[in-house]
């Protein structure tokens, strides 16, 4: 299922500890300590041994299925 949300905002995601920080932080600095953190997931998810199963390329049993979200609850509607 595919579900999207809006992101935090920015206040309720940092202090103002981290504000400051940032701020008094030469420029580029949050960057590179961004895209370190950053690297750090992707190696740790290429170096997982689990893996997700792939579907079998000759699968025909294809299906894709719509729903709206009212009052939340999701409706799917029915294929025609």
């Amino acid at each position: 299922m595919l579900v999207q949300s809006r992101a935090s905002r920015i206040r309720d995601v940092l202090t103002l500890k981290d504000v400051n920080e940032i701020a008094e932080s030469p420029p580029g600095a949050v960057q590179d300590a961004v895209t370190r953190k950053i690297q750090e997931e992707i190696n740790e998810i290429a170096g997982s041994t689990s893996k997700t199963p792939l579907a079998p390329a000759e699968s025909d049993s294809t299906t894709v299925r719509y729903a709206t979200v009212r009052h939340g609850k999701a409706e799917f509607k029915k294929s025609s």
